[in-house]
């Protein structure tokens, strides 16, 4: 860990343990009663409002919820800044009957929050590939003395199979996890919108088309604050021996987005790219459990699989997915040309039903119908 990381780290354990509890009491001395109908949806990793969040603000704002959106990408603005955000998000947290999360929040388990206000986790990541939370523990740099999601009341998940180890890697009670479906995944069964993204695509870069489209979406290596990019030489190479019929879009991690800046790189949100991809590149990326969705065709390039396995580990094993696997750059090549990167029919659906159950078009409902019932109580 870097000297900047490590004073970072300082001050956020600063934070978690004496300031931001006294000012969530100064607010919760302010406002004393919580409002059901407030919904408060914060992240910090984004610039702009998260995609996994979208449908289920919109759904709530349809069901009469007041809705407050507070995001921001804390990487990219100043601690005093990000210190700022988080007393803004606190005022609000003392107030709110309900608030919603993608991703791994500092402020929500600062404080012991009031009962009356519900914490939905909708999490960023469908399925469960590579380890995460607990298991995975350069995912968890702070508060190494507490749970970092024991404020948590929902985590919705994408399949039965999936409760357990989400409970295990959250440190949750099974009740708390419940397969409900993952809320964005909804969009990719509108017809409408699977069109439109390809439209959208192919007006943004016309060179491709009549090309088949491959989008090579890798994860990220350490820990996201620092966070490495593996591969891009190799599939940059790949693009100057492919013949003409192919077009490769490279899509990386959003935290590695501003570190990064690649040739051929896109602006387009990556789940707004499956409609147009004919071919997923990926390695240890939860993108594999969005874009089998699609049906369409998954290639895993993952050279330094076994250094992966034994530093971050995985839940499943590369053979189980749906997916051509290739440990060696030679290989990329080869498969392509010669059309070995199909997948069979019978183990997409089995993967699909295992890891993807209650991605069905009507997750959002169900979770916003879930949240209904537990405010009830």
């Amino acid at each position: 860990m870097g000297s900047k990381l490590k004073i970072r780290q300082a001050l956020k354990e600063c934070l978690r343990k004496f300031i931001l509890p006294v000012v969530y009491r100064l607010c919760c001395l302010r406002y004393p009663k919580t409002d059901p109908r407030l919904a408060v949806f914060a992240d910090a990793h984004h610039r702009e409002f998260p995609e996994d969040m979208r449908l289920l603000k919109e759904e709530m704002q349809r069901r009469g919820y007041r809705i407050e959106e507070l995001v921001h990408d804390f990487s990219e603005i100043s601690f005093g800044k990000s210190v700022k955000a988080m007393c803004s998000f606190l005022k609000y947290y003392a107030q709110a009957g309900l608030v919603v999360l993608c991703d791994y929040y500092l402020p929500v388990i600062s404080v012991k929050k009031r009962k009356e206000t519900k914490v939905i986790q909708l999490w960023h990541a469908c399925g469960a590939y590579k380890k995460f939370g607990y298991d995975a523990r350069d995912d968890l740099l702070s508060a190494k003395d507490q749970n970092m999601f024991c404020n948590f009341d929902l985590v919705s998940v994408s399949s039965e199979h999936c409760r357990k180890i989400y409970a295990d890697a959250f440190h949750l009670p099974l009740e708390k996890v419940q397969a409900l479906g993952v809320s964005r995944t909804d969009r990719y069964f509108s017809e409408q919108f699977m069109e439109d993204c390809r439209s959208r695509f192919f007006r943004e870069y016309p060179e491709a088309a009549g090309k088949k489209i491959i989008l090579w979406a890798p994860t990220f290596r350490n820990n996201a604050a620092e966070g490495t990019l593996f591969g891009a030489e190799a599939i940059d190479r790949l693009s100057e021996k492919l013949s003409g019929e192919w077009y490769i879009v490279r899509k990386v991690h959003p935290h590695l987005a501003n570190k990064y800046v690649l040739a051929g790189s896109c602006q387009i949100p990556t789940e707004q790219l499956y409609g147009a991809a004919d071919l997923l590149i990926t390695d240890y990326s939860s993108v594999i459990f969005d874009f089998a969705l699609t049906r369409k065709p998954i290639l895993i390039y993952a050279p330094d699989r076994i250094l992966y396995e034994q530093k971050r580990g995985f839940y499943l094993r590369l053979e189980e997915l749906p997916a051509q696997v290739v440990t060696e750059e030679a290989e990329l090549l080869a498969v392509l040309e010669q059309g070995e990167y199909h997948t069979v029919t019978e183990k997409y659906e089995r993967f699909i039903e295992e890891q993807l159950q209650m991605c069905d078009g009507h997750a959002t409902g169900r979770i916003a119908d879930y949240i209904a019932g537990m405010q009830k109580k």
